[in-house]
């Protein structure tokens, strides 16, 4: 069911002093930084050679979920993002075997999405998403800047 892993996304708690080791180590480069008021969180986000997104999530509220996460867990894997082809098909099989999901979203024309718990995702909160109309065939990149629109900073 699942193509490819879009992105890997990391709760940390310094996303600067992160953002240079991904840059000095493993050669990522600094795409952009992302702003979410509803979920209390900004997130810098770096791209890998290969097109590969990881994203660094720090906290804006003592209270949001990436708050939570990392006094329970510290600096961590937050979430995965997986393409699937057919979100309809995949929501359907994880009924058929019990799996929950949540947090249905759609940005028109660009993708839609369910999460699938950490209990569920092998430890690691599964976003899985159907990408829609010419996003289907972008790359990680592209796709990552669409979904963010209106919310980025460079």
């Amino acid at each position: 069911m699942i193509e490819k892993i879009d992105h890997i996304t990391f709760a940390v708690r310094n996303r600067q002093e992160t953002g240079q080791r991904l840059e000095k180590v493993y050669g990522a480069t600094f795409m952009m930084n992302v702003d979410s008021e509803a979920g209390h969180y900004t997130c810098d986000i770096y791209s890998l050679t290969d097109g590969m997104i990881i994203g660094l999530l720090e906290s804006k509220s003592e209270d949001g979920f990436v708050a939570k996460h990392l006094e329970r867990y510290g600096d961590s894997l937050q979430h995965i993002g997986v393409d699937v082809e057919n979100l309809e098909n995949a929501m359907r099989t994880f009924g058929e075997h019990g799996i929950k999901y949540s947090q249905y979203d759609e940005i028109p024309g660009v993708r839609k999405e369910v999460l699938v718990s950490a209990k569920n995702g092998f430890g690691a909160v599964l976003q899985v998403m159907e990408w829609i109309g010419e996003y289907k065939e972008a790359n990680s990149v592209e796709r990552m800047k669409k979904a963010w629109d209106g919310k980025i900073n460079v």
